[in-house]
């Protein structure tokens, strides 16, 4: 993508605010608008117990947050930790920790491009660019994968870390409008006994990356003794699914992170794991 159709994008994103900002905190779910069907109302709201905070849509929103967060600030590091430029050791990182947040991001549009917003559609009309938005953050995706791609040894990473805000700028404003419109929209018109199956089967088939960030930012223990129960999932997904997806996280993400932040490199084949995890 060239740098004026990524500026025409920004620009876009920019223009989209007036339409976001009418949403402020929630959109307005008894809105007719919204409605496909007469026969299916907005009418479910009181059936969902936990606060939209705790919904398994805004976890995975946190998951993606807390991934870019902590790859940004790994990489702002690296003018203290590596004054001379990028040592090579350091590249290999940045490349297989995007690698897997590519992975992640890809996953979780996936799951609301052919699972969530179908189902959604059945008795919603959701707003057109909650949809256009993922192709534009892909778009931004690739801008911070050609950069990286790029790096040699010695080199600064200042082009990666501007590419990487810019694809922040666009992606972080999207999550929060999805929790503002469709969020709101899905717990009025669907039951949680209706939306739960397809969180399990998003959950069962997501990539390790994603679904081991899902645990790792909501923290092992809550998603154990809260998320899982609240989801209804039974207590031998823990061993059979998820926690090979939660240590896959850990090695692949989290300690490459930690490494780059701390200037040092280490074995990636350690890899910390909590008490939990050695239950």
């Amino acid at each position: 993508m060239a740098i004026t159709e990524h500026e025409d994008n920004m620009k876009r994103n920019s223009n989209d605010e007036e339409e976001s900002l009418k949403y402020s905190s929630a959109v307005d779910t008894s809105n007719i608008t919204f409605q496909r069907k007469k026969e299916s109302k907005p009418d479910k709201e009181h059936l969902w117990k936990g606060p939209m905070e705790e919904d398994g849509w805004v976890h995975a929103h946190n998951a993606l947050r807390g991934e870019l967060q902590d790859i940004k600030e790994a990489l702002q590091s690296f003018p203290r930790n590596y004054p001379n430029g990028a040592p090579l050791w350091t590249i290999e990182f940045i490349t297989s920790v995007w690698k897997e947040h590519e992975k992640h991001v890809i996953s979780h549009h996936t799951n609301e491009d052919e699972i969530m917003t179908p189902f959604m559609k059945e008795r919603i009309i959701l707003p057109e660019k909650l949809e256009e938005d993922h192709r534009y953050i892909v778009e931004c995706m690739k801008q911070v994968s050609t950069c990286i791609e790029s790096l040699k040894e010695g080199d600064s990473i200042d082009g990666v870390v501007n590419a990487l805000l810019a694809y922040e700028a666009i992606l972080i404003p999207h999550l929060l409008e999805e929790e503002r419109v469709a969020l709101p929209l899905c717990r009025a018109y669907f039951t949680p006994k209706e939306v739960r199956s397809k969180v399990f089967k998003m959950s069962m088939s997501s990539p390790p990356v994603e679904m081991g960030s899902f645990i790792h930012y909501m923290t092992e223990e809550s998603f154990r003794t809260k998320f899982m129960k609240q989801e209804g999932m039974p207590w031998f997904v823990w061993w059979l699914v998820m926690r090979p997806k939660y240590r896959y996280f850990l090695k692949h993400v989290k300690e490459p992170l930690d490494s780059l932040r701390n200037g040092q490199e280490t074995d990636k084949s350690q890899v910390e794991v909590g008490c939990w995890s050695c239950l």
